[in-house]
């Protein structure tokens, strides 16, 4: 299963079994052996290796590789965005984009913002702000998440 989803995404990244195993550091014949189903998934840290190299999440291809459950994904999450949003970084930048968001709002006239809530309702508008606000954090969380994830740097068949 974690083969064929392994082979799936190469393919779809564009690169040869040579070029993955040359990003992650080990032989192009284990990749080979990972794609067939002859190998158990690779350790978290090879799995790190090579999400760079296939353009995907890292945690994707820890839960691909059954590392993660759904659940303890979302523990990751939360505690990451708990350490980025309690933190003076993450805090600051989180006021300044809503502060900004605001005063874009305010900015326009009555009628202005009564012709765009029409073309919308408010939840989809809280989405949107939720999501450029998480886009302009990302760094942070990702950084945040991985320092909580666990990494074994043993396997490098």
């Amino acid at each position: 299963m974690f083969g064929a989803y392994l082979r799936a995404l190469r393919r779809r990244a564009g690169i040869s079994q040579e070029a993955l195993a040359e990003e992650a550091g080990i032989s192009s014949a284990y990749i080979s052996q990972l794609e067939s189903g002859q190998r158990n998934p690779p350790s978290p840290h090879v799995l790190r290796q090579m999400a760079a190299a296939l353009g995907v999440p890292y945690l994707a291809l820890l839960h691909a590789a059954g590392y993660l459950r759904e659940e303890e994904i979302v523990a990751y999450l939360l505690r990451a965005f708990d350490e980025v949003f309690a933190y003076a970084e993450g805090w600051e930048r989180l006021v300044a984009g809503l502060r900004e968001a605001v005063d874009r709002w305010n900015a326009l006239s009555p009628e202005e913002q009564r012709r765009r809530l029409a073309l919308t309702d408010a939840d989809h508008i809280a989405e949107l702000l939720v999501a450029e606000l998480l886009a302009q954090q990302r760094h942070l969380l990702v950084e945040a998440l991985f320092r909580n994830l666990p990494l074994e740097e043993d396997d490098k068949a």
